[in-house]
């Protein structure tokens, strides 16, 4: 039996990924440990995982009106989350893990855990890179959106050499963001790697992509031993049946249109719902609307109308396949579910990931782009309009999902897995 450590910090679409992946090899007997945020213990828990907390918790990142909206900033977002939620407490969080890990086998990291390298070559055993979304390989020849920056990165009449400046220029603004990284190695007594965490945080045993080719495929500029080993579709099995009223809603008409944020996106305000309410009624659509514990961001007229469901949360495992279409902010998570069910999409990016991953599932034809800094109530209805009445986007989107069936992620992982510690 081989001791793992999985570690995670983010969102519910940051967690998720790490349980499916804990339940596959928990299966296969190995003995798990998940490191991630505290209030995400219980979650854990219930699949039977050991956890162990890390920072930041509720406790240490205060109110979230103080620093949700500087998280999600569509440019400098991703700065504040590094700078200013994860990298404060490396030193606190490398000294968990050391304790986490001994006796351990592996260690699989997140993109953010940026202490996991230290304490792998600390503790001489091998880790594993995790890469959930194609954005976090900055290929030239694939060059991600980055917000309002694609016109920039996609350019293709410029080559790769254009891109691949961009790059570099990229490397040589956000270097100094990792400081308190190379310090860490210099007071454990390692050599500091002096490494662009940003742009190349990968592991030399292996790295796992956890996406499908469909949706990117290899790039001669990605990093050595990468395994693409297809989606880590996290399904509730523990969570009971769809609440019977929302069970009824469903069967009672024809199919709703979903609406969500996801996990992080939703604490935050926006005018996302309100675009969303004014756009279904004036259509005579019916909607589903998951707001998460901001109730306030919905006008309280939509909480009358019988065509409208509010929830804050049902498992979009249960829920996808019974809705029409899928307005979301294309958050990995979100966005794999999405495509599993095989559902056109209206994607609605806010920051990080989310404007690269609206961009592909455009050009796969299955869905319609609206940024969120330019969502209105007139973009929205005709985007819902164009997605239902051309009948390409439903088959386009079946045909995708269809393809996820036929992926075998449990395989995949556990044959790329195979020969870390101790042979199964």
């Amino acid at each position: 039996m081989r001791k793992i450590v999985l570690a995670t910090l983010g969102s519910l679409g940051d967690l998720h990924p790490y349980l499916a992946i804990g339940k596959v090899l928990a299966h296969n007997g190995d003995c798990i440990s998940i490191v991630t945020h505290s209030h995400y213990k219980e979650i854990v828990e219930k699949y039977g995982f050991r956890f162990i907390p890390v920072r930041p918790g509720p406790g240490d990142v205060g109110p979230e009106e103080l620093w949700i909206k500087q998280a999600n900033a569509s440019i400098r977002g991703t700065e504040y989350v590094i700078r200013k939620l994860i990298l404060p407490y490396l030193q606190d969080n490398y000294r968990v893990l050391l304790d986490a890990t001994e006796d351990c086998d592996l260690i699989i990291s997140h993109i953010l855990t940026f202490a996991v390298p230290i304490v792998a070559q600390k503790r001489g055993i091998p880790w594993v890179s995790i890469v959930l979304q194609p954005s976090a390989f900055f290929s030239v020849y694939d060059p991600p959106t980055v917000a309002s920056l694609d016109f920039l990165f996609n350019n293709t009449f410029f080559g790769h050499s254009f891109t691949r400046a961009l790059f570099k220029l990229s490397g040589f603004i956000t270097k100094n963001w990792f400081t308190p990284v190379y310090e860490l190695q210099k007071e454990v007594g390692l050599p500091s790697t002096n490494i662009n965490l940003l742009l190349s945080n990968f592991s030399p045993y292996k790295t796992l992509a956890l996406f499908p080719h469909k949706l990117a495929g290899p790039q001669p500029d990605w990093p050595l031993n990468v395994s693409q080993i297809g989606f880590p579709l996290f399904r509730e099995e523990k969570t009971p049946d769809l609440p019977e009223s929302l069970q009824r809603f469903i069967s009672n008409g024809s199919p709703p249109c979903i609406f969500t944020l996801g996990s992080a996106i939703v604490q935050m305000k926006s005018n996302f719902f309100q675009a969303a309410y004014q756009s279904v009624k004036s259509m005579g659509i019916r909607a589903i609307f998951l707001v998460g514990n901001k109730a306030e961001n919905v006008p309280p007229e939509a909480y009358a109308r019988p065509d409208i469901y509010i929830s804050e949360y049902e498992p979009f495992s249960a829920l996808f396949p019974h809705c029409a279409i899928i307005v979301h902010q294309c958050g990995i998570g979100t966005t794999a579910q999405a495509l599993s069910a095989g559902k056109p999409q209206i994607l609605v990016p806010f920051a990080h990931d989310q404007p690269d991953n609206a961009r592909r599932i455009q050009k796969l034809g299955i869905g319609v782009v609206i940024p969120a800094g330019s969502l209105s109530v007139n973009k929205l209805k005709s985007a819902i309009k164009k997605v239902t009445e051309n009948d390409q986007f439903q088959k386009k989107a079946k045909e995708f999902g269809s393809t996820l069936k036929n992926e075998n992620f449990t395989k995949n992982l556990l044959q790329s897995l195979n020969n870390f510690g101790k042979i199964v």
